[in-house]
């Protein structure tokens, strides 16, 4: 097909080819004899107007390519040290399982219709591999993380045709302690082979604690859960007693019932806070008869009290349905004692709370009485420049800062108009608000944060927002702690960032309070549980608003033994770690010894995917037990410390443990995914053998151009060549 790509109208083309035709017939008849080689010279420059004219349109010639693009199909394969693992020397190892499935004829018939692509992971993902590089692979990875694996993937071929995927795997993960990611959706069907037999196992006697998780910060007089996850096998289904200490004394025993089979059980134990301190529990269960491995019988975490009854400023505009359930969940907090001010008709402040001398003007000696402020739906004139430079200094103290905002906080002439929009952790983006229903997520960053790693299962139960402000690009040094998905992309609805001495967090929607009115409410609490864990974390210490200037963190809880912990530090201020300042990370092992180790200047990634100056130490686990760290230096002659942090050491890792694999992980991921679990080799050759597989067709534009080649200039030339020539013989000015 010809096509013409010129811009100028065609009219205006077709005027100046007759004008110049129009101009040269009458210089030829006007000025030339009548002869031989006007008329050749007329015919030429005839053709050389021709030929320019066409030109001129810009001809090109288009033509429509329909190209089928064959769907993919992904194999994972496990490359862990648990997949050498067998029932008995008589069955064949998970890993010769694999690999003989892998040589089915399924692989020949799939990669008919699809491009195979396989990937082996343990730990990691690896590059792009084909099935053969596959086969000469050896399973030697110290650990696996499934979950992360099948991310990863997900994300790598997000929005391209996945006709399935082959989890070639034994279904242990040893990062995640129950198995319910296994019922996470999947954006593409999932297939699996059970690599041994069932119940083929014969497992001496063993009781380990996989894991515990409770708050590591609370105040005192709450109350707060300490979960744990006990499991095992051999205990010829008696009774198991698990019992929880604190500081080496006991305070409760629980019976469960763990098969003889084997199997997990959730023990939960209620905890009491009635004075501050640092506090070691210890979750143990006995040893079994017979029981080869009794390290791994105990495990143990560190929580600290802080001081009750902190004062706390909120300050909102005209009343709403979030102020309404925020003041009640505040009141009930029996941590704090907040003040509440609300915009009532005429622009005056209604007071909830006891005032005293306290009035909504946010003064300097006002705001040094409360720990914590949350600012409500004011715009910037309603706050005012002074309130703002005040909160700001406030800030920079040590205090909290949590912006609640609203349509007109988060506005164009909200806070960020403000002199506190130097204390945003994001900027704005787009529209001011977006509604919808939008599923509500912790970050990476956020799963390990203190604000809410103390109650895990509340974010599997949380409701959707309904409501959110468009903020996406983070400030340096700022973390996104909760996020949700939208038709652009992720984008943060609770953010934080360190500033001074104190902490600022934004909300970056305002339907928080429907959480209150879902329909399970009444049961989970999740708005009250919220804020609870929130405010607990924004609550400063004392230490912290005499001028506490770092922060210690760690790239997980529970570590292996033998494998690297990676510590970081930051400093709660830009000034706070000059590149001369000496840090120490200063770790206390079971034993009781402190050790000092010194960090090393290092870029801490931050979760706006920029990094901010800090130190770090890698730490290699050679004892087991709970370690505790913090970060201490010497600043103006004097010794500044870090909150504590604390992680424990497990005594060996999963991986060298024999046990059956996991089918009930496998199973739950084929049949969330729309895929299927296969008993045998056999099944799984039939079942991927007979799966339909769907192209898709593109369509794509091929186009060259006719006028911009060679000949055709050469022609033009050529033309004007010959006249010119043919002028000169005839002795032609």
């Amino acid at each position: 097909m010809i096509v013409y790509e010129h811009s100028v109208a065609s009219l205006l083309i077709w005027i100046s080819v007759g004008v110049a035709i129009a101009v040269a017939a009458f210089t030829y008849w006007y000025f030339t004899t009548r002869n031989w080689r006007m008329i050749l010279m007329t015919f030429v420059r005839a053709l050389f107007i021709g030929l320019l004219a066409w030109c001129l349109f810009m001809p090109g010639r288009k033509e429509i390519l329909t190209r089928t693009q064959k769907p993919r199909f992904v194999v994972m394969l496990d490359t862990s040290r648990s997949m050498k693992l067998s029932p008995s020397e008589e069955i064949l190892d998970r890993w010769t399982t694999a690999l003989a499935a892998m040589d089915l004829s399924w692989a020949d018939s799939v990669a008919a219709e699809c491009d195979i692509e396989a990937y082996s992971f343990s730990k990691e993902v690896s590059p792009e591999l084909t099935i053969e590089e596959g086969r000469a692979l050896e399973p030697d990875g110290e650990s696996t993380f499934i979950r992360d694996a099948l991310k990863r993937v997900a994300t790598r071929y997000s929005g391209l045709n996945v006709a399935g995927c082959l989890l070639l795997s034994d279904g242990i993960d040893t990062r995640e302690a129950m198995d319910d990611w296994a019922s996470e959706s999947r954006p593409f069907p999932i297939y699996a082979l059970r690599l041994e037999p069932d119940a083929a196992w014969q497992m001496d006697p063993d009781l380990r604690v996989d894991t515990v998780t409770t708050p590591k910060r609370v105040t005192v007089d709450w109350k707060s859960e300490l979960k744990a996850v006990v499991s095992g096998q051999g205990t010829k289904d008696e009774p198991v007693t698990v019992q929880l200490y604190r500081d080496d004394v006991l305070l409760e025993e629980r019976p469960i019932q763990i098969p003889d089979s084997g199997g997990a059980r959730d023990v939960t134990f209620e905890l009491n806070h009635p004075e501050v301190g640092v506090f070691t529990y210890r979750v143990e269960v006995p040893t079994l008869p017979g029981e080869s491995h009794d390290e791994d019988n105990a495990y143990a975490v560190s929580v600290q009290v802080i001081t009750s009854r902190n004062h706390l400023l909120y300050v909102e505009g005209p009343p709403r349905w979030e102020s309404k359930y925020l003041g009640r969940a505040l009141k009930a907090n029996k941590q704090m004692m907040p003040l509440i001010f609300l915009r009532g008709p005429g622009g005056k402040f209604m007071t909830i709370g006891q005032a005293g001398s306290m009035t909504p003007e946010m003064r300097e000696d006002q705001l040094a009485f409360f720990k914590i402020v949350i600012l409500g739906n004011l715009d910037a004139e309603e706050l005012g420049p002074v309130r703002a430079a005040n909160l700001i200094t406030f800030v920079e103290n040590g205090g909290s800062l949590v912006l609640l905002g609203g349509t007109k906080a988060w506005g164009n002439k909200g806070f960020a108009a403000s002199p506190l929009s130097k204390l945003l952790p994001a900027r704005q983006r787009g529209a001011a608000i977006q509604e919808g229903d939008f599923a509500v997520q912790l970050t990476d960053t956020g799963r390990a944060h203190p604000a809410f790693a103390g109650d895990p299962e509340l974010w599997e139960i949380i409701p959707p927002v309904r409501s959110i402000f468009q903020f996406r690009d983070m400030s340096p040094g700022a973390r996104s702690l909760v996020e949700v998905s939208t038709p652009v992309g992720k984008q943060p609805i609770i953010a934080s960032l360190r500033y001074g001495q104190g902490k600022v967090a934004a909300v970056f929607t305002d339907s928080l309070w429907k959480w209150q009115l879902s329909p399970d409410a009444r049961t989970n609490q999740p708005y009250r549980r919220f804020w609870d864990q929130f405010v607990a974390w924004l609550t400063p210490e004392e230490q912290e608003l005499e001028g506490r200037v770092f922060e210690i963190a760690a790239d997980r809880e529970q570590v292996f033994l033998g494998e690297d912990l990676e510590l970081t530090v930051q400093g709660s201020r830009a000034d706070a770690l000059d590149e001369t300042l000496a840090v120490q990370c200063v770790i206390t092992g079971p034993d009781g010894r402190a050790v000092p180790f010194t960090m090393a200047s290092r870029f801490i990634p931050t979760a706006s995917g920029k990094s901010v100056p800090g130190r770090g130490y890698t730490f290699q686990a050679d004892q087991p037990g709970l370690h505790k760290a913090l970060a201490q230096a010497k600043v103006g002659g004097q010794t500044v410390q870090s909150d504590p942090i604390s992680f424990f050491v497990k005594p060996f890792t999963p991986e060298s443990m024999p046990r059956p694999a996991n089918s009930a992980a496998l199973q739950a991921i084929t049949r969330t995914s729309g895929g299927r679990y296969c008993e045998t080799a056999e099944a799984l050759d039939r079942t991927l053998n007979g799966l339909d597989f769907t192209a898709e067709e593109d369509e794509i534009s091929e186009y060259s151009s006719l006028w911009q080649q060679w000949l055709i200039l050469g022609c033009l030339i050529g033309l004007l060549t010959v006249e010119w020539v043919v002028r000169k013989l005839g002795n032609m000015p």
